[in-house]
């Protein structure tokens, strides 16, 4: 089992999570197709909002995993999930944990959970969402780039 961190390219042997940075580029500058995460950047003034790329964790997949954060307080994370290799229903886990700017750690939210995934050919995809709740007040304070989504399936 080995820990994977997305944007650091770190590898610890003996964990089965992974962790994932976004790295605060815009999305038309990001490199889709490497191990790093894109982000997604601020679609709105009102609204904080962030996209990861491809994660994957054993024979799991999680695609364009997407993070929303609105000044009053609400969040949303809502992913794409599959598995290549189970018949008997596998299952993403994601935490997300955010910061400011200067990698001081404001709060952590989750454990989210996908549907319970079986695999096929092709394999079916799983769009699913969760819906979570923070200060307010650390609205101005977070960088969404800087949120780490650790994640085991």
């Amino acid at each position: 089992m080995k820990r994977a961190t997305r944007g650091l390219k770190t590898a610890v042997a003996a964990t089965f999570a992974g962790i994932a940075l976004l790295i605060g580029v815009p999305a038309a500058h990001a490199d889709t197709g490497s191990a790093s995460a894109q982000a997604g950047g601020l679609h709105t003034t009102a609204v904080k909002s962030a996209v990861w790329g491809q994660l994957h964790s054993g024979d799991c997949q999680q695609d364009n995993g997407t993070i929303v954060l609105r000044p009053d307080g609400t969040g949303t994370f809502s992913a794409t999930t599959l598995t290549y290799k189970t018949h008997t229903g596998d299952v993403w886990h994601t935490t997300l944990t955010f910061f400011t700017t200067g990698g001081t750690r404001l709060f952590a939210r989750g454990q989210f959970n996908s549907p319970r995934m079986n695999d096929g050919n092709p394999p079916p995809k799983y769009f699913w969402s969760a819906d979570f709740t923070y200060d307010s007040g650390l609205y101005s304070a977070v960088d969404i780039f800087k949120t780490r989504q650790s994640y085991s399936c």
